[in-house]
């Protein structure tokens, strides 16, 4: 069975967690052998799709909207769910884009996406699931039951670190859990740095910054985020976007060795 990461904030528009997913997948993906599936738990068009393609998504033919109908048929087999989303890596990583449609209530859209992710995860090595933010988001904390690792993103803001390392934004479900803390957009100058917050909070989890980028920024507004990463693969010291790409494989390091997998130096493309 593949595992599964749950990627979430407790803060809505501050966090950086879909742009975070994204970066963490797809060097995760090009770094190593492993054959991924990006999601989203909105199942309407999320931002997620923007950072891949410029045009209206078909939904009808893929997506969970497709999915859906296999789904209540009883006829939903993992070989076919790669035909059903967006190859961004060949045999890499590959992107399940959300549905057009009106959902009645949650508890449907819950039984659809768990449904869909537990035949996934015997196809794929790694599902990353972009969750929605916030706190009383009833989906988001019913998958931080089955996830296999959940990462929390937290923007370098003292007063929201401190909200959720002393319990007011940790919600009940991580209890427990295996759990990374990320810290996005960082700043390695501002005060308020990773060493201040261990020390600060006696943080005991894993903890990493996700460094500011700009030229990562540039590639979402133009939408090339795919072609920025694979561009990325050999950079060297003292290139522009070296130290965030370093900070997004530590980070997956930190992952892998959550998962108790092997880190093999050197595979790359």
């Amino acid at each position: 069975m593949g595992k599964s990461i749950v990627s979430w904030s407790p803060v809505h528009g501050q966090s950086a967690t879909t742009s975070n997913t994204v970066a963490l997948a797809s060097m995760f993906s090009l770094d190593g052998h492993n054959h991924s599936l990006l999601t989203h738990t909105q199942l309407t068009y999320s931002t997620l799709e923007y950072l891949f393609q410029s045009d209206n998504p078909g939904f009808d033919d893929g997506g969970m909207e497709a999915l859906e109908r296999l789904v209540k048929s009883k006829l939903l087999k993992s070989e076919a769910i790669p035909d059903y989303a967006i190859t961004i890596y060949k045999n890499r990583l590959d992107l399940l884009l959300g549905s057009n449609k009106a959902w009645d209530n949650s508890v449907e859209a819950d039984r659809l996406l768990r449904s869909v992710l537990n035949v996934a995860a015997t196809h794929y090595n790694t599902l990353w699931i972009d969750a929605h933010s916030g706190t009383f988001n009833h989906t988001s904390k019913s998958l931080f039951k089955d996830a296999d690792l959940v990462l929390v993103n937290l923007p370098q803001n003292k007063y929201i670190i401190e909200s959720f390392f002393n319990g007011e934004s940790f919600p009940e479900e991580l209890k427990g859990k295996p759990y990374v803390v990320l810290i996005s957009t960082y700043d390695e100058n501002a005060s308020f740095s990773i060493r201040n917050i261990k020390r600060t909070f006696k943080v005991k989890v894993p903890l990493y910054p996700i460094m500011y980028s700009s030229g990562y920024r540039d590639a979402i507004n133009q939408q090339e985020v795919s072609d920025f990463f694979y561009r990325s693969v050999n950079l060297k010291k003292g290139d522009r976007e070296y130290s965030f790409i370093e900070s997004l494989r530590a980070a997956n390091k930190g992952i892998m060795k959550a998962f108790d997998v092997n880190v093999t130096e050197g595979d790359q493309l």
